[in-house]
């Protein structure tokens, strides 16, 4: 799976290791509401956390293709609580 980074939104895949700045960021996103979306036409996730996501919505209509979401995201193991109420990978 490709995913924009969060801080330099480069392109990167999931079997890869995070960078500094991608480990950073979703350590700082611990404990938060965690969003996956995908914009219409593009094939890279967005991650972002739920004030990001409010931001964003509020600035100008988007059109996502898919959107997930994980509350009390864990930085540990990368995982969040999903809407079935299961801790779930955000890389699933």
């Amino acid at each position: 799976m490709e995913f924009f980074c969060p801080p330099c939104r480069k392109v990167i895949d999931n079997s890869h290791p995070l960078c500094d700045q991608a480990q950073a960021w979703f350590y700082e996103a611990s404990g938060k509401r965690l969003w996956r979306i995908r914009r219409l036409n593009e094939y890279a996730y967005q991650y972002v956390t739920d004030e990001e996501y409010s931001r964003l919505c509020a600035e100008r209509p988007i059109i996502l293709s898919e959107a997930r979401s994980w509350e009390d995201f864990d930085c540990s193991s990368y995982t969040g609580i999903d809407s079935r109420g299961e801790r779930t990978s955000i890389f699933d």
